[in-house]
């Protein structure tokens, strides 16, 4: 059953990358895995649930590699741009269509679930390094970690999702965390 479950999964990343979500045949997944059409609506209910168990495994496994990374957690830009280097990489190793398709959903009315922050690792630990720097002085006391957490992943996976990085994704990006980073600063 769960062998079952990782094939269908693995399958429809492949249907998913070539074709995007919507255009993504769950019959063609279900025949790759040699499995009734059925099968594949048992153990996710839509094609974009297999995007968000997707997501929750790629946050776990970045926030995995950040809390084994050696950053100095008093430089919120440092430890942002960390993390943002670590989501650009699972861009590349997803490939373009899946990853962005998979940030999408944040914007979609077609999302799934309706979740909480706690159910999202990556936010967790952004919310975990505003805090730190709040703790520490450099954001404003006034600013609620949480809230600025929030608005820092939308605006990061927005501008991952419309690929407006891809020309000049390092820049692009790095500009975006010091922005941002400004805007929480104590004055």
């Amino acid at each position: 059953m769960l062998e079952t479950r990782a094939r269908l999964f693995d399958a429809a990343l492949a249907e998913i990358g070539r074709s995007g979500l919507a255009s993504a045949d769950v019959t063609a997944i279900a025949s790759a895995v040699g499995v009734a059409r059925g099968t594949f609506y048992f153990h996710f209910p839509t094609k974009e649930h297999v995007l968000i168990e997707l997501e929750r495994n790629e946050e776990a496994r970045i926030v995995a590699e950040l809390d084994l990374a050696q950053t100095d957690t008093d430089d919120l830009v440092a430890v942002l741009s960390l993390l943002v280097r670590r989501v650009v990489a699972a861009e590349r190793q997803l490939g373009p269509v899946v990853f962005r398709e998979m940030l999408g959903l944040h914007f979609s009315a077609n999302r799934p679930i309706e979740d909480d922050v706690s159910e999202h690792p990556l936010a967790e630990f952004v919310i975990g390094a505003i805090t730190a720097a709040r703790e520490a002085g450099r954001v404003s006391s006034q600013a609620d970690a949480a809230e600025m957490g929030v608005f820092f992943l939308t605006g990061l996976f927005a501008l991952l999702a419309t690929g407006a990085h891809a020309t000049a994704a390092d820049a692009v990006v790095a500009r975006y965390v010091t922005t941002m980073v400004k805007g929480m600063e104590t004055r």
